[in-house]
């Protein structure tokens, strides 16, 4: 589904970043986040997941992977760092793409606040066979998926046509298949592993498909409403 026709809603002339090392920075920093999207999915269910001897990628979730204990840990370690790195710094990105529009400001902030979480998350990991790492990682999860979720419906407001359709579908599809998975666990079934990477698979899409609206960055005729 192509968004690139999405437009900005007229809220003021929008603010350019001034001379071309400042503009290169910005899509460097936008670039992060279809960076992040890739490598996550590389390094859990392509590195990590070959990890572990009779691991089910359809069948197990990708938290599994994540957990103290599990045979992909070492692996995923020092990638949280780096997700948390490069999406952070594409929230960055995306913050000083949309000067003069409230609502995408709010957003950017929210996938900035998102990205710095994860760190979070990680002191709060789940550890295999160890029932007392649950609550305090399901809180810090549930925090997470409410700054996703108010970050995709702030950037949804922010837009105009085909990039807010597309936001409201992808968030729609993404709690829906979050919802699936979270009746079928604690499995391993085939609902509960196919639900989640749907789930986590619109996000990741949707990071990327958001950079690419960002990447050419606002002017002044789309401050004024016009088609990009």
């Amino acid at each position: 589904m192509s968004v690139a026709g999405g437009r900005l809603p007229g809220r003021g002339r929008a603010l350019p970043f001034d001379g071309h090392r400042s503009d290169a920075l910005r899509i460097t920093l936008l670039a992060a986040g279809p960076l992040s999207s890739l490598l996550y999915v590389v390094f859990t269910d392509g590195i990590a997941a070959s990890q572990w001897a009779g691991y089910r990628r359809t069948e197990q979730m990708v938290s599994e992977l994540f957990a103290v204990g599990s045979p992909g840990y070492p692996v995923l370690v020092p990638f949280t760092w780096l997700y948390t790195v490069l999406f952070t710094a594409f929230g960055v990105g995306a913050w000083n793409s949309v000067r003069g529009n409230q609502a995408l400001r709010i957003g950017a902030g929210l996938l900035t606040a998102y990205g710095l979480w994860n760190i979070i998350g990680a002191l709060f990991p789940l550890r295999l066979g160890d029932d007392s790492s649950i609550p305090a990682h399901i809180v810090a999860t549930n925090v997470q998926l409410a700054l996703m979720v108010a970050a995709m419906c702030f950037v949804a407001a922010g837009f105009h046509g085909r990039m807010r359709a597309y936001s409201i579908v992808s968030l729609a599809l993404s709690a829906l298949m979050g919802m699936v998975a979270f009746m079928a666990a604690p499995g391993p079934n085939l609902v509960l592993g196919v639900g989640e990477r749907i789930s986590i698979g619109a996000f990741l899409l949707w990071v990327a498909v958001l950079a690419a609206v960002l990447w050419k960055r606002p002017t002044a005729a789309d401050s004024k409403g016009a088609s990009s």
